[in-house]
């Protein structure tokens, strides 16, 4: 008996001996894995490297770069993007030179030097918000104030943040929210630098429009996509597009070769083309089909392809030289569907016909109107009908859904 308990008694200290060596090496593990996590990148590194073979080098390398990826990626979410970084990025968009951007005070006073901000006495490292980013490329960017409507948690005195509400910068959620004390967020961050990249790449450039009332912007107070695009980033618009315009002749109507016509004694040399239509023609005009080459005999401009291979053809004749973007609208409730199906994908088909750019907002989001929650959102409200028109885009409808694709694909068309 006595034989048995001793026995017993060794196996319960050696087990308590294991057990504890076990508890040591867990904790070591979790003080090396939170020092990685907390410390800067270089001690990031260091900490795994020790933890790792030294005799292979290249699997030694490839765990350090593994982890440096995982503190990277935990530093950014933490959105811990400071008043200093934010403005250093921003001047470095608009190249602007700051002599020292790694010091603190360079950088609050070579921003204030250039009016975007209004005191070099700022706290480096306190968190931006949308509020602050919105006054910073207010500023930076001399926006004409313009107002937002229908945003719940911003007043009329808060001119930036609801003039980059109407540019389309931040976006208000389904309950019309923008949160203005809120950190930025990493996609956020990005999408702004992004943006004032393209200011900088098309600053003084000139957009030529023509179109109907999607072109005009109807639903906002005539400021349409071309006036919108120009105002956004610095450019100049000239916009001969008219409301109710269509592709095809039809009687008492704007018809869009026209309106080239027109633009042609006067404007020169435009730096890029938007044109729209086909919405009025889906209601007023035949459809057509596709001539089989480019000459202008072959064309029946009474149709919607004729008028639109008519404007093509006038384009390439008066600026050869200029890109041409089409778009085509958004999903209306207004209008039949096989007819949005059949015009919609034939006038695609046209632009790349005669090399246009295509942005298609039918296909390439969400903005159907046949949705009532997307029609109220973000159509003009039409007291006759009790309810928004699902036709015309208000400035949030504009900049949710248009602006976007627009800019990105002028901004690729100049590099």
């Amino acid at each position: 008996m006595k034989i048995n308990f001793k026995k017993r008694k060794n196996l319960i200290i050696l087990l308590s001996i294991t057990a504890l060596a076990i508890c040591l090496c867990c904790v070591f593990a979790a003080c090396s894995t939170a020092q990685a996590q907390s410390a800067g990148p270089d001690d990031a590194l260091s900490v795994k490297a020790t933890a790792l073979d030294p005799e292979n080098a290249a699997q030694n390398e490839e765990a350090a770069a593994q982890n440096y990826s995982r503190w990277l990626s935990a530093h950014y979410s933490a959105k811990i993007y400071t008043r200093e970084m934010w403005l250093a990025d921003l001047m470095g968009g608009l190249d602007l030179t700051i002599a020292d951007p790694d010091d603190s005070q360079t950088v609050f006073l070579t921003a204030y030097h250039n009016g975007i901000i209004d005191s070099v006495d700022e706290q480096p490292y306190a968190a931006l918000t949308r509020r602050y980013a919105a006054q910073t490329l207010y500023n930076a960017l001399d926006y004409p104030q313009r107002k937002a409507a229908n945003v719940a948690d911003i007043d009329d005195d808060d001119k930036a943040l609801s003039t980059l509400i109407y540019y389309g910068y931040f976006i208000p959620d389904e309950n019309g929210m923008i949160y203005p004390d809120a950190p930025i967020t990493v996609d956020e961050y990005r999408q702004l630098l992004e943006e004032v990249r393209r200011y900088s790449s098309l600053n003084g450039k000139t957009v030529l429009a023509f179109g109907d009332s999607i072109m005009v912007g109807k639903g906002n107070r005539d400021a349409g996509i071309a006036d919108l695009i120009a105002e956004k980033y610095g450019m100049t618009a000239l916009d001969y597009s008219v409301s109710g315009a269509t592709f095809g002749v039809y009687q008492n109507r704007s018809h869009i070769p026209d309106q080239i016509k027109s633009a042609a004694e006067k404007v020169s040399r435009p730096d890029v083309i938007l044109i729209n239509g086909g919405t009025n023609d889906m209601e007023l005009v035949k459809c057509g089909t596709a001539a089989a080459g480019y000459d202008d005999k072959e064309l029946d401009e009474k149709t919607f392809a004729g008028g639109m291979e008519y404007a093509a053809l006038l384009l390439q004749t008066y600026w050869p030289d200029t890109p041409v973007v089409y778009i085509r609208a958004h999903d209306m409730d207004t209008v039949d569907d096989s007819k949005e199906q059949q015009y919609g994908e034939l006038a695609v088909t046209l632009a790349e016909k005669w090399r246009f750019y295509c942005v298609d907002i039918y296909n390439d989001t969400d903005f159907c109107t046949e949705t009532p929650e997307i029609r109220d959102a973000y159509t003009v409200f039409k007291d006759k009908l009790g309810h928004c028109d699902g036709i015309h885009p208000t400035a949030i409808g504009y900049a949710k859904y248009y602006l976007p694709l627009i800019a990105a694909q002028i901004s690729a068309i100049f590099g």
